[in-house]
């Protein structure tokens, strides 16, 4: 996701508040933050990225599924 300047602590406290994210990242480049969520449902991710998408300071965000992990 992408952050209006000045806001990362902000929202990182927020997005702290979201159950089932289970790693929050700032990072370097294109994206400020990057998280990890876990749903048991595809229902259940979109409930909790409408969560993340209303928080403010958060200017995009970028959805990816992870298929596999190793």
């Amino acid at each position: 996701m992408t952050i209006k300047l000045g806001s990362t602590n902000d929202v990182i406290k927020k997005l702290k508040q979201i159950s089932g994210i289970t790693s929050i990242a700032v990072i370097t480049g294109e994206y400020d933050i990057i998280i990890q969520l876990e749903a048991e449902s595809l229902e259940e991710m979109y409930e909790r990225t409408q969560k993340i998408h209303v928080i403010d300071g958060i200017e995009e965000t970028t959805t990816s599924i992870i298929q596999k992990e190793f």
